[in-house]
């Protein structure tokens, strides 16, 4: 059946014409006129005939052209993001040509020409450096752009991830105060996004591309399916020359935790006392009464001199040291890695990226990356991460282009979860392995109709898995198995840490995700442009996995197969009136979860024809899953506007405002997620009844220009959030219970944003501020969940509804601010050593980053305060040094670059400031925070747990380009 339903939704597919995309070209437009008139030169000739790679020109196989209309003006759609060469043309008048203009995604570049006659025509061309308005106009969304080739050269951006820190309003995929999972990230303009937990499914390289797009307020009407931020990543394509590009990276030796290596006696107090075995005699400082080592039922008769009097003689001196001695063997062979020292170990990263023309109208672009990196603690295995991304694009003639894009990612990752007293001295059992591997498959065809339409369609297919491994057992056996099986048994230390506890989750999770997008894009006149269309996906999800597989008492399972589809239709209208600029835009969501879902809210599998009035044999079953009752989704529709404007105050400001309304389709681990006991009872199950995430966002604000390059961009924003997820508890006549989810939750978000940049000159940089106030109920579907009674006990409520004040969410940060300043030297800079000039083509970048604290809870007077602390500042520094030098037809670049230069710690927020054992001890106990004290006198450090960030260290690299 679900087969045959693909197949039809395939045909649907193929009938769908004009469909929806994520925008990845821009627009060029102007005016062009006689120099001493101002008089328009109707129909002269605008070409755009080069583009700039790596500072250099290259010649376009297919250019793109217009002509000025009976003012003067003209434009050019679907032109890709970089730098180009553009020339204005004339008859009798001198040819003028602009160089290094830049193009963004969905934004007009404005390039002007004023043509001189001449009496006498030459075949010179007057060139110009492009020099963009002080001010542009078209600013209707808060978005950053960022350039690939101007970001490479910042410390540590090695992939999307890192191009995110650099922004203030976004930390840790927490977009203006939204959840994590609440935007939407779009790679070659299909969707890399995990439709389980709605987060991205991977890190695209930025080696790989072009351009970045990061909206935080004001996306247009073609985004759909997320709240609070788009990412849209547009890759790079080959050019018309070949170009190769090698990096190769490493970090010298270095231990990532704090106080060195953990296996050091210096942070194990208690080794050189246990090392002598009379200590084994004195009693259990944590179980007084009972000696250190307990050697347990039965251990006399195999290991002591038969005792053949009654009552038995007392243990001599000599029996109580034999024990010691073999509770002190135990625990050195438990322990047997102290004294380990790993710092010999280099992480690496390896590069590459190819392009070129294979043939006429035929190019292909490669990248790829293999990084390996050591754990906090050595590891049988190193984590590894393994990307591809490739396109390969094919243009017959101008009009029509092409593509096949291919994105291959694979991660290897050891899980060092927060039981750290289990896997410190045993890594082989107790730390999980996890494989994620993602498959990004796409074909785009690009159509222009005229010189003022276009039509994309683009098929995309992207296939997410994850394993977890638990590996030296069989996919039916427990863990209690192993244990029973093996000559090694669990066994705790006297200072808590324990060996041979093993991970005990496993199983896997694939989604297959179906796109087919497009977009019919067109200039019906000169102020007006129009895009619109249709976007249908299909998802394919398969989760099964099984948690706590210790024993058949523990075990529980959680399988589904489910088959949802999604869809929008959406027009907007970009309309452009001299400086005025007016995004407007409609956007009609659909979706549905296409699967059938128990209707009993309070006991879903609770048997509607179970009578109590019959005889006890002929009543059935009071919980029968095949004859609970079941009722099919419906398909769930949203119409959403937006709305973003911009006008010039001056020439040197901007005033521009946005509102919206955006929804988001829950993850469908809230929909599907079924987990049950091995005896058939559910404990967790999914609610397909559940309604979109909900916000309603207002931004205003004002950019303007100043001397030497510099702008301001100074907005405030208000975001009002309804229908969030929280979790409920339900709680039948029977009193078993489940828990499910339900749309209860709200958040109120507000803050403003100054940035100060400077992208021209020498000196370059930026300045970024965040204020945020995020409140609410809870910062996730877990914090505070409802309680919900079909039969209440006398006196009680059939409701208990969470605390009803607002507090502040756990990953609200009052204050971000992000510095980065470079230095560029030129290719003559400083002094001379014949024709060398060694302090040529230097960059020198630093970045500085810090951030208020998260709100804690502390409530030693039982007030029932909330999230009334602030985790201390944290803050980072980083520094990059490159050197160019050019070798015959290649450059050879030398960098060096330096993390955590104010080596400031971090402390992990969940095991520092949301546990029972340290919290406390961070409010009365902060100076010994480092030392695990609970079962003194065998202490240890506890630096590796709590601190989250890495100690100063340091990449060194070279990158070869020919």
């Amino acid at each position: 059946m679900w087969r045959l339903k693909k197949i039809q939704l395939a045909i649907i597919f193929l009938f769908c014409s004009t469909l929806i995309f994520a925008g990845e070209t821009g627009k060029i437009a102007g005016k062009i006129t006689d120099t001493k008139t101002g008089e328009p030169l109707i129909g002269a000739n605008i070409v755009v005939f080069a583009r700039w790679v790596n500072g250099e020109e290259q010649k376009m196989e297919s250019i793109f052209g217009a002509a000025a209309d009976i003012e003067g003006e003209y434009y050019m759609l679907n032109i890709p993001p970089g730098e180009y060469s553009v020339k204005a043309s004339f008859v009798g008048y001198q040819t003028n040509a602009v160089i290094k203009v830049r193009v963004d995604v969905d934004k007009t570049t404005t390039v002007n020409f004023k043509l001189e006659s001449e009496e006498f025509l030459t075949d010179e061309i007057t060139v110009t450096a492009f020099s963009p308005k002080t001010v542009e106009a078209d600013v209707t969304a808060t978005k950053q752009v960022y350039n690939i080739n101007e970001v490479q050269s910042i410390a540590g951006v090695a992939d999307i991830s890192d191009i995110l820190d650099l922004q203030a309003d976004v930390v840790d995929d927490h977009f203006r105060g939204g959840r994590v999972g609440e935007s939407l990230y779009l790679m070659g303009g299909g969707s890399i996004v995990n439709p389980l937990n709605n987060q991205r499914a991977f890190s695209p390289i930025v080696t790989a591309l072009e351009q970045v797009e990061v909206y935080t307020s004001g996306f247009s009407a073609e985004y759909g399916n997320a709240q609070s931020g788009v990412v849209n990543m547009v890759a790079r394509e080959g050019g018309s020359e070949w170009e190769t590009r090698l990096e190769i990276a490493g970090l010298p030796p270095y231990y990532k935790s704090w106080a060195g290596s953990p296996y050091s006696t210096s942070n194990l107090d208690y080794y050189d006392n246990l090392k002598n075995v009379e200590a084994w005699l004195q009693d259990n400082p944590t179980n007084p009464g009972r000696p250190l080592f307990d050697a347990g039922y039965g251990f006399g008769g195999v290991y002591l001199p038969e005792r053949i009097t009654w009552p038995p003689n007392p243990l001599t001196l000599r029996d109580s040291l034999h024990i010691a001695q073999l509770g002190r063997i135990q625990w050195l062979s438990a322990l047997r890695d102290i004294g380990l020292e790993y710092d010999n170990n280099v992480d690496y990263r390896a590069d590459f990226t190819i392009g070129g023309p294979l043939t006429t109208g035929v190019k292909i672009f490669t990248a790829g990356r293999q990084s390996v990196s050591t754990p906090i603690v050595p590891t049988p295995y190193n984590d590894v991460e393994r990307q591809l991304m490739s396109n390969l694009s094919y243009q017959p003639n101008p009009e029509n282009k092409f593509q096949i894009r291919f994105v291959y990612d694979y991660q290897f990752n050891n899980i060092i979860n927060s039981n750290w007293l289990y896997w410190m001295f045993d890594r082989t059992l107790s730390i999980a392995k996890n494989v994620q591997r993602s498959l990004q498959y796409g074909l785009s065809w690009n159509h222009i109709l005229s010189k003022s339409t276009f039509i994309d369609v683009k098929l995309n297919l992207l296939d997410v898995y994850s394993e977890d491994r638990v590996e030296v057992i069989t996919d039916t056996q427990y863990t209690e198995d192993y244990s029973s099986l093996t000559n090694w048994v669990d066994y705790t230390t006297p200072s808590n840490q324990r060996v041979g506890r093993m991970s005990d989750d496993r199983g896997f999770e694939q989604t297959y995700t179906y796109d087919l997008h497009g977009s019919l894009t067109s200039q019906i006149n000169k102020n007006n442009l129009v895009k619109g269309g249709l976007q249908i996906s299909y998802y394919d999800v398969h989760v099964d996995q099984e948690l706590n597989v210790s024993n058949s008492g523990s075990y529980r399972d959680i399988n589904f197969n489910a088959y949802p589809y999604e869809g929008a239709l959406y027009l907007q209208d970009k309309l452009e009136l001299g400086g005025f600029i007016a995004n407007i835009g409609l956007r009609y969501d659909f979706y549905n979860f296409n699967s059938s879902y128990y209707s009993d809210q309070y006991s879903p599998l609770r048997n509607p024809d179970y009578d109590e009035s019959l005889p006890y044999l002929e009543r059935g079953l009071y919980y029968d899953r095949d004859k609970a009752d079941k009722t099919d989704t419906k398909l769930y529709a949203r119409l959403q506007p937006r709305i973003g404007l911009s006008f010039p105050l001056s020439e040197s400001s901007v005033f521009h405002l946005n509102y919206g309304t955006f929804t988001q389709r829950p993850g469908f681990n809230q929909i599907f997620y079924s987990q049950v006991t091995k005896s058939n009872e559910i404990e967790v199950l999914g609610n397909p009844e559940l309604k979109p995430e909900n916000t309603k966002s207002y931004d205003i604000g004002l950019v303007n220009a100043f001397p030497y390059g510099l702008k301001l961009d100074v907005s405030a924003y208000y975001k009002d959030v309804t229908n969030l997820i929280e979790s409920a508890y339900y709680y039948d006549e029977q009193q078993s219970v489940y828990r499910t989810y339900m749309n209860r939750d709200y958040a109120d978000i507000k803050g403003f944003h100054v940035s100060i940049e400077k992208n021209e000159g020498s000196l370059r940089g930026s300045v970024r501020y965040n204020y945020e106030s995020a409140t609410g109920k809870s910062s996730n579907a877990l914090d505070a969940p409802v309680t919900f009674f079909e039969k209440p006990a006398e006196g009680q409520e059939s409701i208990e509804i969470p605390d009803p004040e607002d507090v502040y969410l756990d990953y609200d940060r009052s204050h971000k601010a992000v510095a980065n300043v470079r230095y560029l030297t030129s290719n003559k800079f400083g002094f001379a050593i014949g024709e060398m000039f060694p302090l040529s083509n230097i960059s020198i970048s630093l970045t500085y980053k810090i951030y208020s604290g998260r709100p804690y809870t502390y409530d030693i007077s039982g007030q029932g305060l909330k999230y009334n602390k602030r985790t201390p500042i944290e803050q980072d520094m980083r520094l990059r040094v490159e050197k160019r030098i050019k070798i015959d037809n290649a450059d050879l670049t030398l960098y060096g670059e330096a993390f955590n230069l104010l080596n400031a710690k971090v402390f992990h927020y969940s095991r520092t400031f949301n546990d029972q054992r340290t919290t406390p001890r961070w409010e009365t106990d902060r100076e010994e925070i480092l030392t695990y004290k609970e079962y003194y006198p065998f202490v240890t450090s506890q630096e590796l747990y709590l601190l989250s960030n890495e100690p100063r260290h340091f990449r060194f690299g070279v990158i070869v380009k020919f």
